[in-house]
C-alpha cells in the first residue's frame, strides 16, 4: 500500500505497473447510474470522444441536460476553436438539442472546468444533486478527486470515462506513448496533493 502523495518524480522508477493500473482505473468504470447533469471536461479531442459518449448517456435517459467544459482555444477536428465550440458542433450533429446544454467558456485547465461548473450549477442549477463526468478513462481519477473537493458533499458524482487511444487500460503498457502518458499522469497526483486541489487518499 502507498499514498498517492508518494507519486513523486523521487518515485518515479518504483511505480510499478500494478500501481498504475490501480491508481488510474479501477473501480471507475461507469455503473449505469442516471444523473442530473451530464459534466463533459474539455480537451482538444473531446469532440471527437467524450461527446459522442455524453450523446449515449444522453439520448439513453441517463440524464436531460449536458454541460460542455473548456473555454482554452485548440486544432481541434472542427478547427481552432475554443474546446466547448467544437463540443457543441459535435453534439448537434449527433442529434442532441442545443437547449439541453450549458456551455462554460472561461476555464483553461482541468480545475477550472470543475471550478466555473460549480458556479453555473449554483447560479442556475442549485437543485442539482448528482453529475455524471465524463473524460479520458486515465485521467479520469483526477477528475474524480477533483470534483470530490470542489464539489464537497453537495454532489454525488459518477465517473464515466470514455476509452480510446494508447492510453486505455487494456493498452496503456504496450507502447512507449502509453507508457508515458500513464507515467506522468500518476506524478500529477502529488503535485496536486501538494498544492491542496485534491486531498491524499491510499492508492
Amino acid at each position: 500500500m502507498m499514498r498517492a502523495s508518494e507519486l513523486t518524480k523521487l518515485a518515479k522508477t518504483n511505480i510499478s505497473r500494478e500501481v498504475i493500473d490501480k491508481l488510474l482505473f479501477e473501480g471507475l468504470e461507469y455503473d449505469g447510474r442516471c444523473a442530473d447533469i451530464v459534466i463533459v471536461l474539455g480537451s482538444r479531442k473531446a469532440c471527437d470522444y467524450r461527446v459522442p459518449l455524453a450523446a449515449e448517456l444522453f439520448h439513453g435517459g441517463k440524464c436531460a441536460r449536458l454541460m460542455f467544459c473548456g473555454g482554452k482555444v485548440q486544432a481541434t477536428s472542427l478547427g481552432e476553436m475554443a474546446e466547448y465550440k467544437s463540443m457543441l458542433i459535435a453534439a448537434e450533429r449527433l442529434g442532441i438539442p442545443r437547449e439541453n446544454i450549458i456551455a462554460e467558456t472561461r476555464s483553461q485547465t482541468t480545475c477550472e472546468n470543475l471550478i466555473f461548473a460549480r458556479e453555473i450549477l449554483e447560479r442556475e442549477h442549485p437543485d442539482c444533486k448528482s453529475v455524471i463526468i465524463v473524460t479520458t478513462a486515465y485521467h479520469m481519477r483526477r477528475a474524480q478527486k477533483l470534483a470530490e473537493k470542489i464539489f464537497g458533499q453537495e454532489l454525488e458524482i459518477i465517473p464515466c470515462p470514455a476509452s480510446r487511444g494508447s492510453t486505455q487500460r487494456n493498452n496503456w503498457f504496450m507502447t512507449e506513448k502509453g507508457s508515458r502518458t500513464a507515467l506522468d499522469e500518476c506524478l500529477k497526483f502529488g503535485y496536486y496533493i501538494k498544492k491542496g486541489l485534491i486531498d491524499d487518499f491510499e492508492i
